[in-house]
């Protein structure tokens, strides 16, 4: 009986470890669930948490209810820029809630084209290999969904080239894009000086610990960079840290 529960344990943590690396979504048979749970705990904020779980991606629990919280936090006609938005997992979140505050854009920035890190590539290659439809469209689909569509603002191409035409400053800049050092410098290079003084930077799987090689990026750029005195409020949830840029 012993070995048994050891059994089911270890094939019960290998699942767990399996769904979560390739950000497996939550089944159609536990979304009506989701939904009343996710409604009655957060309000109208949950309709939009609970359409995130549907969404293959790496966004849950406590981190994508502050990532919708800080969204809907923000200032009227709120400018967030989302550095690699996959499907769309996060991109309701943020954009949900501005939708609720009725003022706002998500501007998502992604090659679509499933390219990463090294180790994130292999991933992002084999979900998309499991999807009908090529990613660009499987991310139109699922704002579509959500009835989301006037809520956000695509630019397909890497942050870098979309930074060089950028023109307005930036109240929210989520980044969860290409997580080798080399790009996640780039990136942030690119688009910190658009963050207003009083933003705030959230910074995606950015938690301390060990990373596969070329993986820890995000991590590194918060133990440089996320810190006084260029950021207060510095506080992470699960695997996302949160910053506000210090005021002049």
């Amino acid at each position: 009986m012993v070995a048994s529960r050891t059994w089911v344990r270890k094939k019960w943590k290998a699942y767990r470890n399996h769904a979560e690396l390739y950000g497996a979504p939550s089944s159609s048979l536990t979304y009506p669930a989701w939904l009343i749970h996710d409604t009655l705990r957060w309000g109208r904020l949950g309709h939009y948490i609970a359409l995130s779980r549907r969404i293959p991606g790496w966004t849950r629990g406590e981190e994508a209810i502050a990532l919708a919280q800080t969204s809907a936090g923000l200032p009227k006609d709120a400018v967030i820029v989302e550095i690699g938005s996959f499907l769309g997992r996060s991109a309701v979140l943020l954009a949900g809630a501005r939708k609720l505050q009725r003022s706002g854009k998500v501007h998502c920035i992604d090659p679509f084209d499933a390219s990463g890190d090294a180790f994130s590539t292999e991933v992002y290659h084999t979900i998309e290999g499991s999807l009908h439809s090529p990613l660009r469209q499987c991310f139109d689909q699922n704002i579509y969904r959500a009835d989301l569509t006037d809520w956000v603002v695509v630019h397909e191409g890497y942050a870098n080239q979309v930074a060089a035409d950028w023109h307005q400053p930036v109240d929210m800049l989520f980044m969860d894009g290409d997580q080798s050092y080399a790009s996640v410098k780039q990136t942030y290079e690119s688009w910190a000086p658009w963050l207003k003084p009083g933003g705030i930077l959230a910074v995606h799987n950015s938690r301390p610990g060990k990373y596969q090689a070329g993986h820890d990026g995000h991590m590194r750029l918060v133990v440089e960079t996320v810190h006084p005195p260029a950021y207060s409020e510095v506080h992470l949830v699960r695997t996302t840290t949160f910053a506000r840029k210090m005021l002049k």
